[in-house]
């Protein structure tokens, strides 16, 4: 009886100790921070393509769809967003690019330009601002 007292005080304490030490590892460790990537995402090569008299198949093609779809009250209009954030610092890539049709489809006009983000940090209970 006296073994398994000893034996049982033994494993408890060696359990005691792995599950301690496996805690504070915890807080060395990093977690892995992917990057967030919203909307289409615009290349170079992609731009250099689009050019006045491209069917809107076409832009399709090149872009992807356009931010929130067709505009049902203006459908000669899409705008395509990209925004990737990266890692702690915030550092971002933004584009939006301005497509506008003629009445047959075609690429009438396009502008390019940069889209500026601020990201801000929520200091409030839970997120919900309220101390």
């Amino acid at each position: 009886m006296k073994r398994f007292t000893r034996l049982s005080s033994t494993a408890l304490l060696a359990a005691f100790l792995t599950s301690g030490l496996s805690l504070t590892g915890c807080s060395y460790i990093e977690p892995y921070k992917s990057e967030v990537t919203q909307g289409n995402i615009i290349t170079n090569e992609a731009l250099g393509l689009l050019q006045e008299g491209l069917s809107k198949d076409q832009v399709r093609t090149l872009f992807g769809p356009p931010m929130g779809g067709e505009n049902p009250f203006n459908p000669s209009h899409w705008e395509f967003l990209y925004y990737n954030f990266h890692g702690e610092n915030h550092s971002e890539v933004q584009e939006r690019i301005i497509v506008n049709f003629d009445n047959e489809g075609y690429v009438k006009t396009w502008d390019r330009q940069p889209v500026t983000v601020e990201l801000q940090e929520d200091k409030g209970f839970f997120g919900l601002g309220l101390f």
